[in-house]
C-alpha cells in the first residue's frame, strides 16, 4: 500500500462539507499568495520609503549644520578682524562682539583674548574647560570637541595674529536638523570625528538595537560626521490591514464558498436522506422536505422521489391485494386438495368393506393408510398457511400415529410411542418424512401379530433433525418377500429427504436426517 492510499481514505472518510471547505481553500491559494507578497512588497516599498527619509533629513541636517558652523566660523573672524584693528581693543571689544552677534547670541559662550592669552571680554557662561587657541594659525579656524559639557569649539586667530576667539556652541544652541513630522519623535544625533563624539541630541526613550536606523552624513569640509540614529517605525494599521485583507479576503471567499453550497446542496441532500429514511422506517407517506434556497435540481430530485414513492406504495398497494388473492385461491385449492383426499379415502374404505377376499382388503388398508398420512399433512399444511413458517411435526406424526393405529387390522395389535422434538419443516419434508414412518409401520404391523414400534424425532442443531423409528418387528420384516417393494420405497423417500436411510441394530432401527426450518 503506498503512502498516498492512507491519505485517500482519511480525506473520504471527511464530512462533504469539510472537503469542500479545503478544496475550496486550496483552489484560491494561489490567488491568496500572490496578494500576500504583493502586500509585502508594498509594506517594504513603505519601509524604503521610510529610510529614504531618513537619508534625506539626515543630509538636510548636516548641510544646515555645515551652514551654520560656516556662519559662526565667519561671524567669529570679521569680529576678531575688526578687532584687532582697532587702536583700543580692550575697550571696542565688547560693542564689536554686540555688533556682529546681537544682544543675544545663539551661543554657549564667546571669549576674545590679546596675545598674552589676557581676556579681552566674554559673551555668555563660564567655561568650566579652558581651550588653547595658540595652535591656530593667524586667519584660520579649528574645531574642537568638548566631550565632558558636551560642547563643540570653534578656536580662531586674527589674521594680524594680536587677537584671538573661542566660540562654545553646546547642544542647546546647535540646531542641526529640523524636526522630523513625518517620523517617530524619539530619535537621536551625534557629531563624531575619529574618536571623540558628542550627542546633539539624546533619545526621547531607550530603543532596542535590532528597532534602530542609522544614517550618516559629513559635514562639509569640517571632517566632523553627522549620524542620525531613528526608532524604525513598525507598520502602521494601514499597512498591517494591507498585508492581512487577501489572507481575510481569501479565507472568507472559501467559507462563503462552503456556506453557498451547504446551503445549495449537502443541507438540502440531508433533510432529503432522512426523508428517505424516515419512509423507509414505517413513515407512511413521503413528503419532500422545504428546501427554499437549495438547488434546483435538488428540488427536482426531491419531487422525483416523492413521485417515485407514490408509485411504488401504489404498486405495493397492488401486490398487496394480488398476494391476498393468491393466498385466497392457494387456501381454496388446498381445501379442494383436502377434500378430494378425504373422498378417496372414503372410497377406498367404502371398497375395502366390499372386498371378498383378506388380501383385497389388506391391500386397500394399506392404499388408504398413505392417502391418510397425505390428507394429514395436507391438512396441517392447510391450517399453517397464514403464517408460512412450515409444519409443526409433532401434531403431524401424533395425527399419523393415531390414524395407523386405527387402521391397523384387527388381527394386529400395535403400540405407537412419540418422543418428538418441537421442530418445524417444510411441505417437502413433511410429506415423505409421514410416508416413510408410514411405510415403516405398515412394515412392522405385517412382521408380527403385535408390534411395538417407537417413534423419535431429535433435533441435532438449528438446521436438522434425526428421525428415527424403532420396532424389533422390523428386524423379521427383511425375510418377507414384500421386503424389496418396502425398501425401494423407503430409499426413495429418504432421497427426497436429501438424507440416507440408515439400518441398525440389527434392523430393529431406520434412522434418517431431515432438514428443519427455525423456529418463529
Amino acid at each position: 500500500m503506498s503512502a498516498s492510499q492512507p491519505v485517500e481514505k482519511r480525506f473520504r472518510k471527511l464530512p462533504t462539507g469539510l472537503k469542500t471547505l479545503m478544496l475550496l481553500g486550496l483552489a484560491l491559494l494561489p490567488l491568496g499568495i500572490v496578494a500576500i507578497f504583493d502586500s509585502i512588497d508594498h509594506a517594504n516599498d513603505a519601509r524604503e520609503h521610510r529610510h529614504a527619509e531618513v537619508n534625506l533629513l539626515t543630509e538636510v541636517g548636516a548641510n544646515h549644520l555645515d551652514r551654520a558652523i560656516s556662519e559662526h566660523s565667519e561671524d567669529l573672524q570679521t569680529a576678531l578682524t575688526r578687532i584687532a584693528d582697532t587702536s583700543a581693543p580692550e575697550e571696542n571689544c565688547g560693542s564689536v562682539l554686540a555688533d556682529i552677534f546681537g544682544a543675544e547670541p545663539n551661543v554657549a559662550r564667546l571669549t576674545i583674548s590679546d596675545q598674552t592669552n589676557e581676556i579681552l571680554c566674554v559673551i555668555g557662561e563660564e567655561s568650566a574647560n579652558a581651550v588653547s587657541t595658540s595652535a591656530t594659525a593667524p586667519g584660520e579656524t579649528q574645531i574642537a570637541f568638548d566631550t565632558e559639557r558636551p560642547a563643540l569649539i570653534l578656536s580662531a586667530s586674527a589674521e594680524q595674529g594680536s587677537v584671538t576667539g573661542l566660540m562654545e556652541l553646546t547642544r542647546e544652541s546647535l540646531a542641526p536638523l529640523p524636526q522630523p513630522a513625518a517620523l517617530a519623535r524619539n530619535y537621536q544625533i551625534t557629531l563624531s570625528r575619529n574618536d571623540e563624539t558628542i550627542i546633539v541630541r539624546p533619545w526621547t526613550d531607550h530603543v532596542p538595537d535590532d528597532r534602530v536606523v542609522v544614517a550618516e552624513k559629513p559635514i562639509g569640509q569640517t571632517g566632523l560626521i553627522l549620524t542620525a540614529r531613528f526608532e524604525n517605525a513598525p507598520l502602521t494599521a494601514t499597512e498591517l490591514f494591507t498585508i492581512a485583507l487577501p489572507v481575510i479576503m481569501w479565507a472568507i471567499a472559501a467559507i462563503l464558498g462552503w456556506i453557498a453550497i451547504t446551503l445549495l446542496l449537502i443541507r438540502p441532500l440531508r433533510q432529503l436522506r432522512e426523508a428517505v429514511v424516515a419512509h423507509a422506517d414505517g413513515v407512511a407517506t413521503f413528503a419532500t422536505p422545504d428546501l427554499p434556497v437549495s438547488a434546483v435540481e435538488i428540488q427536482q430530485l426531491g419531487h422525483a422521489f416523492e413521485d417515485a414513492f407514490e408509485k411504488l406504495q401504489s404498486h405495493e398497494e397492488q401486490l398487496a391485494e394480488g398476494l391476498k388473492e393468491q393466498t385466497r385461491l392457494t387456501r381454496e385449492v388446498h381445501h379442494r386438495v383436502k377434500n378430494n383426499l378425504q373422498i378417496i379415502a372414503s372410497l377406498l374404505n367404502l371398497h375395502a368393506r366390499a372386498a371378498k377376499s383378506d388380501d383385497s382388503a389388506a391391500a386397500y388398508a394399506s392404499i388408504q393408510r398413505r392417502v391418510d398420512a397425505l390428507a394429514i399433512v395436507q391438512r396441517n399444511l392447510f391450517a399453517e398457511l397464514e403464517k408460512e413458517a412450515g409444519l409443526p411435526l409433532r401434531p403431524v406424526l401424533a395425527e399419523l400415529a393415531s390414524g395407523l393405529q386405527q387402521s391397523a387390522p384387527a388381527s394386529v395389535e400395535i403400540a405407537i410411542t412419540l418422543d418428538i422434538d418441537p421442530i418445524r419443516v417444510g411441505q417437502d419434508i413433511a410429506a415423505p418424512a409421514c410416508f416413510l414412518v408410514t411405510e415403516l409401520v405398515e412394515l412392522a404391523m405385517l412382521s408380527e401379530e403385535r408390534a411395538e414400534i417407537a417413534i423419535a424425532v431429535t433435533a441435532l442443531d438449528a438446521q436438522c433433525a434425526r428421525l428415527s423409528v424403532r420396532s424389533a418387528a422390523l428386524a423379521e420384516a427383511s425375510k418377507r418377500e414384500e421386503f424389496s417393494r418396502y425398501r425401494r420405497v423407503l430409499t426413495g423417500m429418504a432421497r427426497q429427504l436429501q438424507s440416507s436411510l440408515d439400518e441398525e441394530e440389527s434392523g430393529t432401527l431406520f434412522t434418517v436426517v431431515i432438514p428443519t426450518l427455525e423456529n418463529p
